[in-house]
């Protein structure tokens, strides 16, 4: 059984545990992903196109391309750890466990968009940094899983 963290305290001030503040920066990395990718297709199509209906599709390549690919592959990843940060937040299973992980996410997470959107490659590290913030997800799934239930 993991044990559980001492909340955290301020003096004055509103606190948050750890797991939900590495949320909130993994949401605000969603969100510079998509400002890349949206830079990106202003580049190759032009203002005129970014503020018509869009009607034809981008034609971005190369790191537009992979920003794309990149917010759309950390949208998927955050739908499924933030939906585990929040149900361990709400059953209240705070451990070393939960924020190990969920630090390893978010910085796994940080250099895998880099990787990716530069094109690096190299003995498999963009794979290697995608496995990390799995494993990371995976480290908050098995706290939450394991914990006991509480008794109605």
């Amino acid at each position: 059984m993991v044990e559980p963290l001492k909340q955290p305290t301020s003096k004055g001030g509103n606190t948050m545990t750890i797991e939900l503040s590495m949320l909130a920066w993994s949401s605000v990395l969603l969100i510079v992903l998509i400002m890349i990718s949206a830079n990106a297709n202003l580049m190759a199509m032009g203002m005129e196109w970014g503020l018509g209906n869009r009607d034809e599709p981008s034609k971005v390549s190369g790191w537009g391309a992979r920003a794309r690919r990149t917010y759309l592959n950390h949208l998927e990843n955050l739908l499924i750890f933030g939906l585990l940060i929040i149900v361990a937040h709400l059953a209240n299973v705070h451990s070393d466990l939960t924020v190990i992980g969920a630090e390893l996410f978010l910085g796994a997470r940080i250099v895998y968009a880099i990787l990716y959107i530069s094109g690096i490659s190299t003995m498999g590290a963009r794979t290697l940094a995608y496995f990390a913030g799995l494993v990371g997800t995976l480290m908050v799934a098995y706290a939450v899983l394991t914990a006991v239930p509480a008794v109605a």
